[in-house]
């Protein structure tokens, strides 16, 4: 068995999973910019950072290794 990977068994080529890495890193970061604005700022106790919740850093996080995963593999591809 090869270590190669198939070209059929692709899903998706690396510019495709690094567009799609880095729209979703940057929904991550649209989501925290609203969730740390409008959600979790009260005026009346102040910003804290109590209130932000992990949900809009965690898909940021993945948008990032996403990206990065295309970029290695765009890197490491022998066929270019």
């Amino acid at each position: 068995m090869s270590a190669t990977v198939r070209k059929d068994l692709e899903i998706m080529s690396p510019r495709t999973e690094a567009n799609f890495g880095s729209i979703l890193a940057s929904v991550g970061v649209g989501w925290a910019v609203y969730h740390g604005t409008y959600v979790a700022h009260d005026i009346v106790q102040g910003f804290t950072a109590v209130y932000l919740k992990s949900g809009p850093l965690e898909i940021c996080a993945i948008g990032i290794l996403i990206w990065l995963h295309a970029k290695w593999r765009s890197a490491t591809r022998v066929d270019k």
